[in-house]
């Protein structure tokens, strides 16, 4: 399989401005049907709460702290796999039949993470085994969620539907994984 090479630069949602975020860049390869990404987070990083490596979160509500997102389906399928990673070093991975309808995934491998803290940039590199991936090829959404220290959640994505923030609408995934 030829690999499939790809950057972006994630958009706040409309209705969240942040200003403090100078950008939010992925970059990613899916080769030998493995993907690899890394999440670049710079600008004020101090306006921003991020869980620190002792402190353990709900594994369910990741998304309700500082995190970085990615969503995978298959082209053409319904059926699609979020993933969360805190920068405290948890994850957590949901399955999905359909819109937001929630089924227990299969028993996945561990994606193995690297997480990087600096002054001015935050940076998540992520591997996920072609175990953990739904069959390609592959349409993905990438997502953010930054939690302001007076406790707001700021939503960052490739595309943010119409609306309140929503990573699982179908037409956040934009990004089709398509070797050639």
């Amino acid at each position: 399989m030829t690999p499939f090479c790809f950057s972006a630069t994630l958009a706040p949602h409309p209705g969240f401005p942040t200003p403090e975020m100078d950008a939010i860049e992925v970059a990613g390869i899916l080769k030998d049907a493995a993907l690899c990404l890394d999440y670049t987070l710079r600008g004020n990083l101090s306006a921003f709460l991020f869980p620190a490596p002792e402190q353990a979160l709900d594994a369910e509500r990741l998304w309700a702290h500082s995190c970085c997102e990615v969503f995978l389906a298959t082209a053409g399928g319904r059926a699609y796999r979020e993933y969360n990673f805190s920068p405290n070093g948890q994850w957590a991975v949901f399955d999905f039949s359909g819109y937001r309808q929630r089924v227990e995934p299969p028993s996945l491998p561990a994606p193995r993470t690297y997480w990087r803290h600096t002054p001015a940039a935050l940076c998540l590199r992520l591997e996920l085994p072609a175990a953990a991936l739904p069959v390609p090829p592959l349409r993905m959404a990438l997502a953010v969620v930054l939690e302001a220290r007076d406790g707001r959640l700021l939503y960052q994505a490739l595309r943010h539907p119409p609306g309140a923030p929503d990573f699982h609408h179908p037409s956040s995934f934009t990004l089709n994984l398509v070797p050639i």
